[in-house]
């Protein structure tokens, strides 16, 4: 049954658009049409991500008050952490589980560096961010929210729109920002948006600029939390790494970058400008 199936799917080939090197490229025919068809996943996976991170975050502090964290030393906000840190290693093993329904989870999961391009290729997304995005992101508020006459609440203060100085100084433990910010996020967000869903979109017939676009843009909206700064600063961020990833064909480079990027959000920031994590 399954070979005449896969002589049907061999006498209509789909066209597929992954170069050699790419993890993609490997994937059977059968296989591909699964892969084109997960489209809804667009919106199931992030919206998956958003609930598991409720759900950790309501357990982390239900938790916390269980043991009595705060005679352990340990405060809600490291809880909180960690019950994020968590929810991202669900959605891992929740995507590691469906993408090998259609074989796809190597290809969306590769994630360790094993040529000198992806390390090149991280070290330039974190020159990007310096160098390009950092002003284009400051100059947007500056025009868009920073104008009085521009805004409809009659313009906001820098601090208003970005929350980089709570989120360093919101009494986490150090361990547990290391984890989240350095493991867990780079990670996870990177296999979703650009190992499964920028590929999956290419692989339906979007152009590789757009499919960056695209993904850059979903990627952006989820940290929409974190303030319209953050927001935007991500976004552009989102464009380098996907970038990134059609260049190597896998997910180490913006894995690399990811982590460069939030290294720098977090802790040389802060250092520069006398904050400190934590």
């Amino acid at each position: 049954m399954m070979n005449d199936v896969e002589s049907r799917f061999s006498d209509h080939p789909v066209r597929w658009r992954f170069a050699p090197q790419d993890g993609f490229s490997l994937l059977q025919e059968h296989q591909r049409l699964l892969f084109i068809h997960a489209l809804p996943g667009m919106l199931v996976w992030p919206g998956l991500l958003f609930g598991l991170a409720i759900l950790f975050q309501i357990l982390s502090q239900g938790a916390w008050a269980l043991i009595d964290g705060k005679t352990l030393g340990l405060t809600i906000e490291t809880a909180q952490f960690a019950g994020s840190a968590v929810a991202y290693a669900v959605l891992a093993l929740l995507m590691w589980h469906h993408f090998g329904i259609y074989a796809a989870h190597r290809a969306a999961f590769s994630v360790v560096p094993r040529q000198p391009r992806d390390y090149l290729a991280g070290l330039l997304v974190l020159v990007f961010m310096l160098t390009i995005a950092s002003p284009l992101t400051l100059w947007f508020h500056h025009l868009a929210m920073l104008d009085p006459s521009l805004t409809l609440a009659g313009g906001a203060e820098l601090e208003d729109v970005s929350n980089v100085d709570d989120f360093v100084g919101n009494g986490a433990a150090l361990w547990a920002i290391v984890l989240l910010t350095m493991v867990a996020a780079p990670l996870v967000e990177e296999i979703l948006f650009r190992g499964w869903m920028l590929p999956m979109l290419i692989a339906r017939g979007v152009p590789g600029l757009f499919a960056v676009l695209i993904s850059a843009a979903a990627f952006g909206l989820i940290h929409i939390g974190q303030g319209l700064m953050v927001m935007t600063s991500t976004a552009l961020l989102g464009v380098a790494l996907g970038v990134a990833r059609l260049v190597t064909g896998r997910v180490a480079a913006p894995v690399l970058g990811h982590i460069a990027n939030n290294a720098w959000a977090v802790f040389a920031i802060p250092l520069l400008t006398g904050m400190q994590p934590g």
